[in-house]
């Protein structure tokens, strides 16, 4: 081959990189001048985590704890500092180089492109479904929320499933096996388990196709031994994450994952449900017609937040009562989740290319991708296929841990560009007969055009395009408002329609568009199979099919307006901040009443909040939350020691109202009172005084030296406060019993009085509390997370080993590919059907 040839051989692979890098800077292009995104998200890690950082800035280590969420909790999961966690590391420096969200969507391009590449598919035809599988709808949407590690779970999976693949199917075992280990360390490092279960479900499903295939062609033992190989790739992933795997595990027992131990009539106080709640857990979940918006994007009306045209039928009937539709807090958004940023739109070309595949392709490929695909669906479907979502919940380990069922889609959001990849891969070696094609295309064109023209045609005709409490809402605005009833249900009326005529509209031109798109991709399809189009000239052009097709319905969500200058991003201190912040006694607590308390951690930013934001917090702490603090019980705000009470004002203005009667970091109680269940002892706190008295378990109580405080002058004051290490002194005639109040958390917290530990127990159901000998004495509380050493050294040798392994296994590949380059041999050990 001479040196022309040779660069044009590598073309391809300087293309790609370069063509994802220009398309993903020009979506996110305003991200290069300086601007942000103002990320939801985002926002709540960065006042969750400030308490963290600030430690971490001044005193030179990881806390691993947080006192400004939810009155303290573990960090582990908010942000988790392990030095020996060496390919976590190494994964941000393309994040320091490109900067977020550009380089999400080209990694997740690239880490799909590499995939294609390692199923032997022309790397030129790669470079479409990686920008299908990049730009579909639901990534972009979940970038704009500030779900960035889902996002990043999403995209290195296309590298690990292609590794597997490589693994049992290359000439490579070593490699592959070396690989998969890598790309399943940088997809745990993303830390987002609920992507991973569901994409180690179709993991499974890929290792029965490949048993299947490897027992039918007799090379069995090259299975076995590939999979000896992932088996071992598996567990140094597992060891490469092995501090943060090890402690989220110990806390997870501990959280709203790991389930409440209050259970009504039961003595022994043990719930006997543990997971998430299955109501809660299905809350979100999509419709069944909802899932043809994977094809329609408009089909149930797009976004909850996105308002009506303003020069729509909607404006029309609103300028008779002098309002906007920007005024309405209703969003063109009808089906059936309580509400969504948009629509998992998979693009109508994509869907297309797929269904062909399923008619054309040969082999069992495309049988166990449908069947994950149809599993994704089910499971998405949570409350709407309720048997389903029972039987999964008992028979699928784990999958109980998770909530918002919908994101099961994600699933599908693979596999179709997938498959669409592997259809165009067989058109561009020419392998499928004409005629075949021309049957699949009308099939294929059958089934998702005439979907397209069922929706345009009859879509008006077919729903009522009204949410369930569209009306009511209306009803009380006008009632609010000022009208009669009769007025109210005449407003409710006309702008109900006028909703419903809007959404139908926009469901239509929808339709349409998905059905030009179909005709076009046939089109396209139809004259390369009757030779007259080129396979380079068809695989541009779907590249820019799959572009014209996705990114205009993603900037319908996240487009460049979006973008705000940094300084907006920032969190600032109100003035009722700027009030509380005089106060420098240590260990008092805030509750914001101004913004969603136990949902939102900006108050976490400035403050020790009562409050906060994690999808993970103590189980004990909800518990306390729905049982007490939601229901304002003074007596449990007290012992929490929340001395501030942030309100907002009739005039829009917070302000800070201090609380006199807060219990103060620690004091004495004369009375311990035991209780048998968990039950029993929340439901105390309804009657206690919490400055004289404590509740707390018989297992506890049972053990005391003293039942109370005899001593009425005996006091303690907190004199130190850090993160992770509390000092107090106090002063007591006669031995006694002192509740401090800190969060309860024995897996790392230990006591001391004068440098000698001592035992302390839980009381009041979430605080600590200790007996503490008679005179005057320091009191210490130091956090460490247990074991944090060796999980470390695991950490890092497992880093190591992958590695220095995959440098090794990539080194031996080359060379070994070098040496046998003029041997004619196929380097698949299976054949791609």
């Amino acid at each position: 081959m001479d040196k022309k040839g040779k660069s044009l051989r590598w073309l391809p692979y300087v293309a790609a990189p370069v063509i994802f890098l220009l398309v993903s800077m020009l979506y996110f292009a305003p991200q290069f001048s300086g601007e942000k995104l103002d990320m939801h998200d985002v926002t709540q890690y960065v006042g969750a985590s400030a308490d963290i950082e600030r430690h971490v800035e001044q005193y030179g280590e990881d806390p691993q704890w947080t006192g400004s969420s939810f009155s303290g909790m573990p960090s582990y999961m908010i942000d988790f500092k392990v030095p020996a966690w060496l390919i976590r590391h190494a994964s941000k420096l393309p994040v320091r180089a490109m900067g977020e969200p550009a380089v999400l969507i080209f990694t997740a391009m690239l880490c799909f492109w590499l995939m294609t590449l390692l199923w032997k598919v022309n790397p030129w035809v790669g470079i479409v479904p990686a920008l299908a599988y990049g730009f579909s709808t639901y990534t972009i949407l979940i970038i704009g929320a500030g779900h960035i590690s889902k996002v990043w779970a999403m995209a290195y999976i296309p590298l690990l499933i292609g590794a597997i693949v490589y693994t049992y199917r290359g000439r490579h075992l070593w490699f592959g096996a070396a690989l998969a280990a890598l790309a399943a360390s940088l997809e745990i490092s993303a830390n987002h388990p609920q992507i991973t279960y569901y994409f180690l479900l179709v993991i499974v499903a890929l290792l029965i196709n490949e048993f299947v295939r490897s027992y039918r062609h007799r090379v069995l033992p090259r299975f076995w031994k590939a999979s000896g190989a992932l088996l071992l790739a598996a567990v140094l992933a597992v060891g490469s994450n092995f501090a943060p795997l090890y402690f989220t595990a110990q806390h997870a027992a501990d959280t709203t994952r790991g389930g409440s131990e209050l259970a009504e009539g039961d003595a022994g106080g043990k719930a006997a449900q543990r997971g998430l709640d299955l109501e809660y857990a299905t809350a979100w979940s999509y419709g069944r017609t909802e899932s043809f918006n994977l094809f329609i994007p408009n089909l149930m009306g797009g976004s909850s937040a996105q308002p009506f045209s303003p020069d729509g039928p909607v404006a029309e009937v609103l300028a008779n009562f002098g309002a906007r539709p920007a005024d309405l807090p209703i969003g063109t958004y009808w089906g059936d989740q309580p509400g969504t940023a948009g629509p998992t739109y998979l693009g109508a070309a994509v869907v297309f290319l797929a269904v062909l595949g399923l008619f054309v392709l040969r082999g069992s490929r495309k049988w166990w991708l449908l069947a994950v695909s149809l599993l994704a669906l089910f499971l998405s479907w949570g409350s709407n296929m309720m048997w389903f979502t029972e039987l999964c919940f008992k028979i699928l380990p784990g999958y109980n841990k998770f909530r918002a069922v919908s994101t099961a889609l994600v699933i599908v959001q693979w596999t179709f560009p997938l498959l669409a990849c592997l259809l165009l891969s067989e058109l561009w070696k020419g392998e499928i007969p004409a005629r075949k094609i021309r049957r699949g295309l009308a099939w294929a064109t059958g089934i998702t055009g005439g979907i397209a023209l069922l929706f345009a045609l009859f879509g008006p005709k077919m729903f009522g395009f009204s949410a369930p409490g569209d009306y009511p809402l209306l009803y009380n605005i006008a009632a609010h408002s000022g009208f009669n009833e009769a007025g109210a249900r005449q407003f409710a009326d006309y702008v109900s329609d006028a909703m419903s005529a809007e959404r139908a509209k926009m469901l239509r031109a929808d339709a349409w568009r998905s059905l030009l798109f179909v005709l076009v991709s046939a089109g396209l399809v139809l004259l390369y199979a009757k030779g007259r189009m080129k396979r380079g000239i068809l695989t541009a052009c779907f590249a820019g099919l799959v572009c014209l097709d996705l990114i205009p319905v993603d900037l319908r969500y996240l487009s460049w307006d979006d973008f705000v200058p940094a300084r907006r991003t920032q969190l600032y201190p109100t003035e009722a901040d700027k009030e509380i912040l005089k106060d420098t006694t240590p260990g008092y607590r805030v509750a914001n009443f101004a913004v969603n308390t136990f949902s939102d951690a900006t108050t976490s930013y400035f403050h020790r909040s009562v409050g906060g934001y994690h999808g993970a917090k103590l189980q004990r702490y909800q518990d306390l939350i729905d049982r007490h603090l939601v229901p304002m019980n003074m007596e449990v705000y007290n012992m929490l020691n929340t001395r501030y009470f942030i309100v907002p004002e009739m005039s829009g203005r917070l302000e800070a109202q201090f609380n006199p009667d807060a219990n103060g970091a620690a004091w004495f109680v004369a009375e311990v009172i035991p209780s048998d269940t968990p039950n029993e002892e929340i439901d105390a706190l309804n009657r206690i005084d919490t400055k004289r008295q404590a509740v707390a378990d018989r297992r506890f109580t049972d053990r005391l030296p003293v039942t109370g405080t005899a001593d009425t002058a005996a006091s303690i004051r907190l004199t130190d406060y850090r993160v992770n290490r509390l000092t107090y002194e106090y002063d007591s005639a006669t031995e006694g019993i002192a509740v401090f109040s800190e969060i309860y958390y024995d897996k790392g917290w230990k006591a001391y009085v004068d440098g000698t530990e001592a035992p302390y127990f839980r009381a009041d159901y979430v605080l600590r509390a200790m007996a503490l000998p008679a005179g005057h004495h320091t009191v210490e509380f130091v956090f460490r997370a247990p074991k944090f050493r060796e999980a470390s050294a695991v950490t890092l040798a497992g880093s190591l080993i992958i590695l220095i392994g995959f440098a090794a296994a990539a080194i031996y590949a080359v060379w070994d590919d070098r040496r046998k380059k003029d041997r004619n041999e196929n380097n698949n050990i299976l054949p791609e059907a």
